[in-house]
């Protein structure tokens, strides 16, 4: 039985670790700071909790091991749920929803600040330069070959 119970755990032991690599999201707070110490490219994914291919770019895209591992050494990668009510500390200054509450359609200001100009659609990819310059924008799903495009 010993035996048996040994097999079984080292059989099962690396499962254990499958899928621990993933993505690493900075917050808007770590951002500020993050460049002017390591200034590196920043993407920054817009999202809503509704939005399927938003939902479908994480789980198909992001879930990638080289869209991960891009990602994670090149950028600093924040997402930001549009719709959200959480209070955001960025750029010196406290972004705060107009609502206490979550409604479909009710876009967070810091959401439309970074989408002015743009219409809302999700998901929405935006890519900034070391400077936090704006270099681009894509406003769809993109599948794994288009966001390393993307990224180049």
């Amino acid at each position: 039985m010993h035996k048996f119970v040994l097999l079984i755990t080292i059989i099962l032991y690396p499962l254990s670790h499958y899928g621990q690599e993933r993505i690493i999201y900075t917050s808007f707070q770590q951002l500020d700071s993050l460049l002017s110490i390591a200034p590196k490219e920043t993407i920054i994914f817009i999202h809503t909790d509704w939005c399927s291919y938003c939902r479908k770019m994480e789980k198909e895209v992001f879930s990638k091991k080289e869209i991960y591992d891009r990602l994670n050494k090149d950028y600093y990668l924040v997402e930001l749920d549009a719709e959200t009510v959480e209070y955001i500390t960025f750029d010196q200054q406290l972004w705060k929803s107009k609502t206490p509450k979550k409604n479909t359609g009710q876009y967070h200001p810091l959401a439309l600040l970074l989408l002015t100009s743009q219409k809302m659609v999700f998901p929405s990819l935006l890519r900034y330069d070391q400077t936090f310059k704006l270099k681009s924008i894509k406003q769809k799903y993109l599948s794994p070959k288009e966001l390393a495009n993307f990224l180049r």
